[in-house]
This record gives C-alpha cells, structure tokens and sequence, in this order.
C-alpha cells in the first residue's frame, strides 16, 4: 500500500512557469488528508524548495525534504537535520582538473556559498550568453534568499575548505550530448547525473534521492514498496526504479520513463494529479503495471 509521495521538483511538480498547477495542489491535499505523508526530492536547498513547501503545508505535518538529490534530509516534524556522505577537498581538485580538460564550468555547491570555476575566455562568453539571453550569470542560485553568494574561482588548483554537497557542470545540450560518457568515464568514482539538457550534477558515489527515500520510509515504518515516486530527469531513475510505484512525466527523459512503472501527462498538463487521483480511487494495482 502506498503511504509516501515523493516529488522531484523541476520539471515534475512544477510548470515550465515554475508554479504549481492548482489542480495538483489540491490532489496532494486530498492525499495528505488521506493520511499519507509528504516528500519532495529536489536537487535543491531547503531556502530553494521554500516557495513550494510552503503552500503545501508541509510544515504542519509529519513530511519530509530530501534536499541535494537526498543528501540531506529535513523532518518538518521533528525539525531534524540528516546529513549524508559530501565531496572532500580532494574530490573538488579532481572535479576541478576535468573542468579544465572540457572547458566546461563548473559550480562547486558548498552550502549557500556556490563557487563558479570557468577560464576567463569562458567567463567572456558566458557574460555575453547572460545578456543575450536575459538570464542570471549565477543560474539563478542566488534567488530566495539574502545570505546566499556567487563566487567566481581563479582559474588554477583550488583546494575549498568548506564541505563540498555538489558540483554542477554547465555547458551546452549538443556538448552533452558528445561528452557525456566519456565524463562518465573521467568522473567514474562518483554519481554523475544529467539532470537537464545544459547541466550535469557530481554526487558523492550512492547518495542519491532513493537512499534518502529509503531512510524515510525506514524512519517512519514502511519500506520503499509504500513510496509513489514522480521524477522526469536522470537524478530522478534510482528513485523510480526503486520505488512501489515510480511515475515518469510525459516530458521526462527516456531514462526516467525506462526506469518507471508508468507514464503519465507532462508537468504542464497535471500529469502527477491525474496519478494521485487515480491512486485515491483504488487503482494502486492498475498503476503498478502501467495503466492510468
């Protein structure tokens, strides 16, 4: 029996307009008044996932954040921290080496302070990319709250002294797609994930949201066949591999559909709320083998 829901946020539970459809809103209401807990598994911070928890009501309840694809986990109810694995000093270096072999920048996620590692040609041509485009040259990392800072790193060695959650290769859909195995291959020692067309994630090797799914689901006496699970990137497969039930978005990427036990509408056309109320009204069954 399903008693958790797990949503990853962009490019699941929130629109291309990074809101939150009313209709799904309200069917994770219904769930929530059906006793069943909460989680949203986001590659985020918790002042990042705000916007979202809030309306939600997650504060009020016994929810849960898997925060950092699951590396840290957040219990509203007991209002406890959970830390898993980080990158080390060495591990940044390493990481550090590969942005200069591809030229491809790299931001090293050290809590609220995110380090932008780019050759100055680079840093020339991101510049000029941001104004064409409109878009912010911190990616829009610093939005949702004051104490968060964007640094730009020399271009050389640099050891980092903070405890490393994440680093985030930013480059082009066309450069991803000709070098991703080979940085799989490079970055071998750690999980790699393509989480959108232009950014790539490096996580500490097993910590992912489906350990921290799991963790949950231990802490509050289920096991991961009691957990629905929606997510439409590569950050997202373990989880919905792992899953009782993992729902894939229309528009998530063919590893993510591969990996779950259904695909439902995109996340502009309330494809989790199509689940959810299809979930509500018995078809738990139905939705294991695929059918909506």
């Amino acid at each position: 029996m399903i008693n958790i829901l797990a949503f990853d946020l962009d490019g699941t539970l929130l629109t291309s307009q990074k809101t939150i459809d009313p209709r799904t809103l309200a069917a994770i209401e219904k769930a929530k008044q059906a006793g069943m807990h909460i989680v949203i598994a986001s590659g985020r911070d918790k002042n990042g996932c705000r916007f979202v928890y809030e309306p939600l009501g997650l504060e009020h309840g016994p929810h849960f954040l898997a925060l950092v694809n699951g590396q840290i986990l957040y219990d509203f109810e007991k209002k406890e921290y959970d830390l898993d694995d980080v990158l080390l000093p060495e591990d940044g270096l390493k990481i550090q080496e590969v942005c200069r072999k591809y030229n491809v920048e790299g931001i090293f996620c050290c809590g609220y302070d995110f380090y932008s590692y780019i050759s100055r040609l680079g840093r020339i041509k991101k510049t000029v990319k941001t104004i064409v485009r409109g878009e912010p040259a911190d990616y829009g990392l610093k939005a949702g709250a004051s104490h968060r800072n964007f640094i730009d790193l020399p271009y050389k060695d640099i050891t980092l002294t903070q405890d490393i959650n994440k680093v985030c290769l930013v480059h082009s859909a066309s450069f991803f797609d000709k070098n991703l195995d080979n940085l799989k291959a490079d970055l071998k020692d750690y999980d790699v994930l393509l989480v959108g067309p232009e950014w790539l994630e490096i996580m500490p090797k097993g910590v992912s949201k489906a350990s921290a799914l799991d963790k949950i689901a231990r802490k509050l006496g289920y096991t991961m066949e009691n957990v629905m699970a929606f997510g439409d990137a590569e950050n997202d497969v373990e989880m919905l591999a792992k899953a009782g039930i993992g729902v894939a978005m229309g528009n998530a990427m063919d590893t993510a559909k591969a990996a779950a036990n259904v695909v439902t509408k995109t996340n502009d056309e309330n494809g989790i709320g199509e689940v959810i109320d299809k979930l509500l009204e018995g078809n738990e069954d139905f939705l294991k083998v695929g059918i909506i």
